[in-house]
């Protein structure tokens, strides 16, 4: 059977219109019929307009706009689109993760305390920032350092060792040997962090 061009032509049309509707109904619910909460970063690394936002790990929202701050000091600043079933609490916090291992970034926000009232359109929510892989990564580089100049240190220290007190000796040569094995492993985990750094992202 030979589908002409008009009819290729009407299901591409339906798909498309098809495809408009599902996407109006995922969105208008945090758009025409929601509250705004706006809370900041000191660094945001992934999130832009749009990106989802959770509540409890459930979806209830979506970033709506986002500027900069910069007085006293320069954050940046998201208001969020809050379904109106929704609730957040007064001592709620919003955090930045990601969706699984290398999913887009999304805003999540903590229940809160159940004695605590709920916010009302326009209030600020506290935030915790996230970790910055890059100091991370630099923070792990001086710990290795560290280890090996300690290593150096404990094996000078064992060489200067007499008979006399031999016992010592073998003692101090038992934790060179753990640090040795430490700075090793410290190393191929740091190296493996840079190399995959999601795997430090959990999901909250």
């Amino acid at each position: 059977m030979k589908i002409s061009n008009e009819l290729k032509t009407g299901v591409v049309v339906v798909a498309a219109i098809i495809a408009g509707m599902v996407f109006w109904l995922k969105t208008t619910d945090f758009t025409s019929k929601a509250y705004r909460l706006k809370t900041s970063f000191n660094y945001a690394e992934g999130v832009k307009t749009d990106s989802i936002v959770k509540l409890s790990g459930i979806d209830v929202g979506r970033v709506e706009k986002i500027t900069f701050q910069y007085a006293p000091e320069t954050k940046v600043e998201l208001i969020m689109a809050i379904d109106n079933k929704a609730k957040v609490r007064e001592d709620s916090v919003a955090f930045i993760s990601t969706s699984g291992m290398i999913g887009d970034a999304y805003v999540g926000i903590t229940p809160g305390s159940p004695d605590k009232p709920f916010l009302k359109d326009g209030a600020a929510l506290t935030s915790e920032d996230p970790v910055e892989m890059r100091k991370l990564m630099k923070k792990a580089d001086a710990i290795s350092e560290n280890l090996d100049k300690t290593l150096v240190e404990v094996k000078n220290l064992a060489s200067n060792v007499n008979n006399v007190v031999a016992d010592n000796k073998t003692r101090i040569d038992n934790i060179a040997s753990n640090l040795e094995s430490t700075a090793v492993n410290f190393k191929e985990f740091s190296e493996d962090i840079k190399r995959h750094p999601w795997k430090l992202l959990s999901k909250k």
